[in-house]
């Protein structure tokens, strides 16, 4: 097994131990999630030791200065010290310094596994927790793919995320978890406008949904290693609307134009900080939500950070 596979996996499982044993715990956030408050201006970034690391602020930066944060100037960044035991005990301590604050962290899979025992031994409220990986080599047909676990659609950063890497071309996959979901959130939250993305729902139910580009709903279900049919009856059905504008051909030209991005890891800062700070992000009343992009243009210009791979978090103290 590569290396890619092994980080991919171990970063996998690690989202699938916070889901089962809620380490530190996930919790709603004690701030509302919407406009740019008193409470998300408090926002901090912490990086640890990963290539990605540098994108990723940009990225985040970027989604702080377009809802309207610059005259409170950049994001503040931490950097986690060197020496993994050492590093960790001055964390303890900075974050139990930094109350009210909402924590954007991005470093890799094994200091992740440490930092999740900071964050219970320091009372932190866990948000989101996310996988990240980019294969290196020809040979995987979704290079890119992504892994979430939420406490609530409020922090979703699929549908955004989904939306950028699909304008640059990229082969990708994202999955997110959530954990909770209000009676508030089923009334006003609504799927995400995804040009050329068909979408489809669990027969039976609504909670778990699949969006699709450039690739059948059978194999977007064996990319996932989602169950699509059972004995030859389909297990997803295709929601109207996007059955509607299949149909037609209509390609949304509304879409919000979101800025140029330098490579994927970027992005995907963008796309968290802008989950956390509540701008714009479109959040839906499912359980559980998949996007599977192909394209059908050759990528090979879209090998920024091959084989990297890197733990997020969205977190209130």
């Amino acid at each position: 097994m590569d290396k890619t596979r092994r980080d991919f996996i171990k970063g996998t499982l690690a989202s699938g131990t916070f889901l089962a044993l809620g380490i530190p715990g996930f919790t709603q956030a004690s701030s509302s999630v919407g406009a740019l408050s008193d409470d998300t201006r408090k926002c901090r970034l912490l990086l640890g030791d990963t290539p990605a690391a540098g994108s990723f602020v940009k990225g985040a930066q970027s989604a702080y200065f377009s809802c309207g944060g610059s005259h409170h100037g950049a994001l503040p960044v931490f950097q986690l010290e060197s020496g993994r035991s050492t590093g960790f005990l001055h964390l303890t301590d900075l974050l139990m310094q930094s109350r009210n604050s909402r924590w954007l962290a991005v470093m890799d899979h094994a200091d992740a596994a440490i930092f999740t025992e900071s964050l219970r031994n320091s009372a932190a409220h866990l948000l989101a927790s996310g996988s990240h990986i980019f294969a290196a080599g020809d040979h995987a047909a979704l290079p890119l793919r992504h892994v979430w676990t939420a406490a609530s659609p409020a922090y979703s950063a699929g549908g955004l995320l989904a939306s950028m890497l699909a304008r640059e071309q990229y082969n990708f996959s994202i999955v997110e978890r959530f954990l909770t979901q209000t009676a508030e959130e089923s009334t006003r939250n609504s799927a995400p406008s995804l040009p050329g993305f068909l979408s489809y729902h669990l027969t039976d139910q609504l909670a778990t949904r699949l969006y699709c580009a450039g690739v059948s709903l059978p194999e977007a279900g064996r990319l996932l290693g989602w169950e699509t049919s059972r004995n030859q009856n389909p297990l997803f059905s295709q929601t109207l609307a996007s059955a509607t504008a299949s149909r037609n051909k209509i390609v949304d030209s509304t879409t919000i134009e979101y800025p140029q991005f330098g490579n994927w890891a970027e992005a995907t800062g963008y796309a968290i900080a802008a989950a956390a700070l509540g701008v714009g992000v479109s959040q839906e009343s499912c359980s559980e939500h998949a996007f599977v992009h192909q394209s059908d243009r050759d990528h090979s210009d879209h090998r920024e950070l091959p084989g990297v791979g890197f733990t997020s978090f969205v977190i209130d103290v």
